[in-house]
């Protein structure tokens, strides 16, 4: 159907005369049918409703809107609290014996020749907006994977709950999303900040104690190839020899602890990073992640102290290894 183009989107209750549009609009998502590839790529439905269900649900859904532009229905969203589902929703039954009360996103869909204009977008806030009481759940197929969901749960703030195998077959991933608590939120951040801060310390203390060994062992290699560190050349040699292996081994395991210290470190970073974001929606300021995506500032992102940190060990352990050819070939010719 077409419209003029100078309608704008709306977003309005489902009525009867709905009904068929959704219809429509829900069997050509449906997966049955469908190329898998295709269908994870632009998203599926696996609720085979049929217009019966729809219509009775324009009474018993509290939340059941379509997204229209002139007379042509885009789009539609289905959701309703948990004290509307059916008794054959096990899945739905089974979140709510653990979460207690929520709001159930049952379906989303667009119209192909709609998809990525945002519309979806709209219609989870209109129903978000008003839906503040209780967490929202959206349980998404992953067998076979619904990508184009996934990804659009993900970029509207929702978190993976739990993953479920209702009696189907299929597994499910719930997502949910909760509208921010501020006090919660302030007290995320400082145990955030706090996790950031301890674990730079952590390497801190670990390249720290790398040097101290390394440096207690050069200085064992210098006393033992001294004139007093041994009765013999080839002791001398061999002892020494030992010791590089040691050096070697130190400085290759401190290298795999800072490697991984460095990428738990930015890992904290991005839960500090992801806090600041929601709490400047809140009158907070950005301070770990601020102009950190600006232009030319991919150094506050990966710090090059934390890639010098990394490489330092990755260094020493060549010179031992150098060290350790230079011992034995020195030891094979005094043999």
């Amino acid at each position: 159907m077409t419209t003029p183009a100078g309608e704008k989107i709306e977003i309005v209750r489902a009525a009867r005369e709905h009904i068929p549009r959704i219809l429509e609009l829900s069997q050509s998502r449906s997966l049955e049918g469908t190329d898998p590839t295709v269908a994870s790529r632009d998203g599926f439905l696996v609720s085979e409703y049929t217009e019966e269900v729809y219509r009775a649900r324009l009474v018993n859904a509290e939340h059941f809107y379509v997204a229209v532009k002139g007379t042509d229905v885009l789009g539609f969203i289905l959701a309703y609290s948990d004290e509307r589902i059916e008794p054959d929703e096990w899945l739905n039954h089974r979140i709510k014996t653990t979460l207690g009360s929520f709001l159930v996103i049952k379906q989303v869909c667009v119209a192909r020749d709609a998809a990525r204009r945002g519309v979806a977008s709209r219609l989870y806030h209109h129903v978000l907006e008003q839906w503040t009481a209780h967490p929202v759940i959206a349980a998404v197929v992953s067998e076979p994977p619904n990508e184009a969901s996934t990804r659009f749960h993900r970029k509207l703030g929702f978190e993976e709950l739990t993953r479920l195998r209702p009696p189907d077959g299929r597994l499910r991933v719930v997502w949910v999303w909760r509208k921010p608590r501020e006090s919660m939120l302030q007290t995320q951040y400082g145990i955030a900040v706090d996790l950031y801060k301890h674990e730079d310390l952590v390497n801190w203390h670990k390249l720290n104690n790398f040097l101290y060994i390394t440096a207690g062992l050069a200085a064992t290699v210098a006393f033992t190839l001294g004139k007093e560190g041994a009765s013999s050349e080839e002791t001398a040699l061999g002892i020494a020899s030992i010791i590089a292996v040691m050096g070697l081994a130190s400085a290759l395991t401190f290298t795999v602890m800072l490697r991984f210290g460095r990428r738990y470190l930015q890992a904290r970073k991005s839960a500090v990073v992801d806090l600041e974001e929601y709490m400047a929606w809140h009158g907070g300021h950005r301070t770990v992640g601020r102009q950190a995506t600006e232009p030319g500032a991919a150094w506050l992102r990966s710090s090059p102290t934390g890639l010098v940190m990394v490489m330092l060990p990755a260094l020493v352990s060549l010179c031992w290894l150098a060290m350790l050819a230079v011992l034995l070939t020195d030891l094979t010719l005094s043999g």
